[in-house]
């Protein structure tokens, strides 16, 4: 008898366990792309002439610093550094969406850029949606950081399938592709 219940219960406690420990694919898909966008979107959107300075600052017998470089800051570990301490902020700009054919649920920014226009359709504002594409964006940071950062200095390009589908493998397929 007491077997059997201690059975039970170690089943029950397994099977809780591998429930709460799936993840939403979707959402840490959906959050992946939407990092990655609006990365990519703060890097663009900043001052080009903007520079850092690198290198060296000790100066030599004669009081000259040697070895001091400049270097852009849009893209570099400093700013993107800053960028991804926010970026989850802006999860709450996106919806759910599902597609009509498939059913797949994806995320869609709702909230539109300056100047940007946006057409939006199969949309669901929730708040319990924003919260878990935060909560995908707050993990997937935290576990990849330094993936993010090599490849958005290393490229423009490219980044989302780098990232979203190789790296992480939190998106699968093109068809689950969403529009960010």
């Amino acid at each position: 008898m007491f077997r059997t219940v201690l059975l039970q219960l170690l089943v029950a406690a397994v099977l809780l366990r591998d429930a709460a420990g799936k993840k939403d694919m979707a959402a840490y898909c959906g959050a992946c792309k939407a990092v990655v966008d609006e990365l990519q979107y703060s890097i663009k959107s900043e001052d080009p002439t903007k520079t850092l300075q690198t290198g060296s600052f000790r100066v030599d017998s004669h009081g000259r610093q040697t070895g001091v470089r400049s270097k852009r800051y849009a893209g570099s570990e400093t700013h993107l550094t800053e960028l991804l301490e926010k970026v989850c902020e802006l999860m709450s700009n996106y919806g759910v969406t599902t597609d009509p054919s498939t059913g797949e649920k994806g995320y869609m920014r709702i909230n539109s850029r300056a100047g940007e226009t946006i057409t939006i359709s199969n949309v669901n504002f929730s708040s319990d949606g924003a919260r878990e594409l935060s909560n995908a964006c707050s993990y997937f940071i935290s576990e990849y950081e330094d993936d993010i950062i090599d490849v958005l200095q290393d490229q423009a390009e490219g980044a989302e399938r780098e990232l979203c589908y190789d790296i992480t493998g939190y998106c699968r397929s093109s068809s689950e592709r969403t529009e960010l």
